[in-house]
């Protein structure tokens, strides 16, 4: 069943009209019918069934039953990303945002290969955004994830959370599943496929983030974030044996 995330507040037999964008996909893609029944999430995370209704290529969508939404983690990831190839970029914010992402942050290392025009970022940003809530809403998330404005090395202190790492190519002591255990949130940075300088390192360190191994292979830098999230949506949401 298709969802979608909408502006307006759901209240139960209360109609709503449904921006352009769902019409044209429900009327002129999927090629909905009056009465089908699709998924809709409002900006508060609320989720029901709504009966639809097209009238003069409008949608109108009408809530007839709530339904609670588990797809949440309970950990609020925040992935800060240094910037990657376009295509390796977009399919890391397509599969982040499935294993539960709050947030992807891009940030400007030292051996970055991909810089981007500041003419283009707002465009890119836009782009982005578009690319999450499509993937939010085909993994039946009751949140879209955000992904923000690019930062520099200083500025991640701004994004700390209970926990914090920066995922490091040669660190061979600490394995990120050793400081795994009830987090509320976590941030972590991966780096670019040139790998981290020595010196952001050092800054991390010294500012509170702990280095860390993913195992002995080597990643790429748009693996590293999807292995990350896995691992912790893993560890962390108790898949066990019952």
């Amino acid at each position: 069943m298709q969802q979608f995330f909408i502006d307006q507040s759901i209240e139960l037999n209360s109609e709503i009209k449904l921006n352009d964008s769902i019409a044209y996909q429900c009327i002129h893609v999927l090629r909905y019918q009056n009465n089908k029944v699709i998924r809709c999430v409002d900006q508060k995370g609320l989720l029901a069934l709504c009966r639809i209704r097209i009238e003069h290529e409008m949608l109108y969508a009408t809530p007839f039953e709530l339904l609670d939404s588990i797809s949440e983690m309970k950990c609020k990831i925040t992935l800060i990303q240094a910037l990657i190839r376009k295509e390796r970029w977009e399919y890391l914010l397509q599969k982040a945002t499935e294993l539960g992402v709050y947030r992807v942050i891009p940030i400007d290392l030292k051996r970055n290969i991909v810089h981007w025009d500041k003419n283009e970022v707002g465009r890119k940003l836009d782009r982005y955004q578009k690319i999450m809530v499509e993937a939010a809403e085909q993994s039946k998330r009751s949140y879209v994830p955000k992904v923000e404005p690019i930062i520099r090395l200083n500025d991640v202190l701004n994004y700390k959370s209970e926990s914090n790492f920066v995922a490091y190519e040669n660190e061979t002591k600490t394995h990120l599943s050793n400081h795994i255990s009830n987090q509320e949130s976590i941030t972590i940075i991966c780096g670019p496929e040139g790998g981290f300088d020595e010196s952001e390192i050092k800054f991390l360190v010294d500012n509170g983030f702990i280095s860390v191994s993913l195992g002995s292979r080597i990643l790429r830098a748009e693996t590293a974030g999807i292995y990350i999230l896995s691992g912790i949506d893993f560890l962390l949401e108790g898949y066990k044996d019952e």
